[in-house]
């Protein structure tokens, strides 16, 4: 018969298994939540191309206006409205777009580093010199941002977007644009 174990040999024995997992689950790492409950504004700039517009430039500066609402640490949803210009090369008028849209967004955070991806619906408006007109589209995004801060990103977005109305002259317009964003929790 074995000799029986010291009294407090049992109860450590007992005690390290609780201790261990306590002590891993703090250890852990937290997860990522770059935009976790925050609101996000933001300024763009970039550059717009149409490849199948023949009449005016096909390429021109973009700026605009974006705002989006995280969720949690995956989704969110977001708002923008950004306007191009094609300035005329050899004369002639300049050609307008105006970018409007509403996206779902999903988040990949990494920590500092966040590439994100997108779906939306959007309302392009152009103005050739003298006559408006809208199309309804619908866009990818594929983004990434770097966080300087809590507060402060920049990122790089890239949007291609199919116009549903006008398939036959000018069926697809892209953007690619950098921006700066200010976050704030809700």
């Amino acid at each position: 018969m074995p000799a029986p174990e010291p009294w407090h040999t049992g109860g450590v024995r007992r005690l390290l298994l609780p201790i261990a997992l306590l002590a891993a689950l703090t250890a852990a790492p937290s997860e990522a939540s770059a935009y976790d409950r925050q609101i996000a504004v933001g300024v763009t700039a970039g550059w717009g191309l149409a490849p199948a517009l023949e009449m005016f430039p096909n390429h021109g500066p973009t700026a605009g206006l974006s705002a989006a609402l995280g969720f949690d640490d995956t989704w969110g949803v977001g708002v923008y409205g950004g306007w191009a210009v094609h300035p005329p090369l050899n004369g002639g008028e300049t050609f307008h777009v105006g970018l409007f849209g509403a996206e779902a967004l999903y988040y990949i955070d990494i920590l500092e580093v966040v590439p994100f991806f997108g779906v939306g619906v959007d309302v392009l408006t152009s103005y050739d010199g003298s006559l408006w007109g809208a199309d309804f589209a619908a866009h990818l995004r594929a983004s990434v941002d770097y966080l300087l801060s809590r507060e402060v990103t920049i990122g790089l977005d890239i949007r291609p977007y199919i116009l549903f109305t006008n398939l036959e002259l000018d069926p697809i317009y892209l953007t690619f644009q950098a921006r700066l964003s200010f976050l704030f929790d809700y």
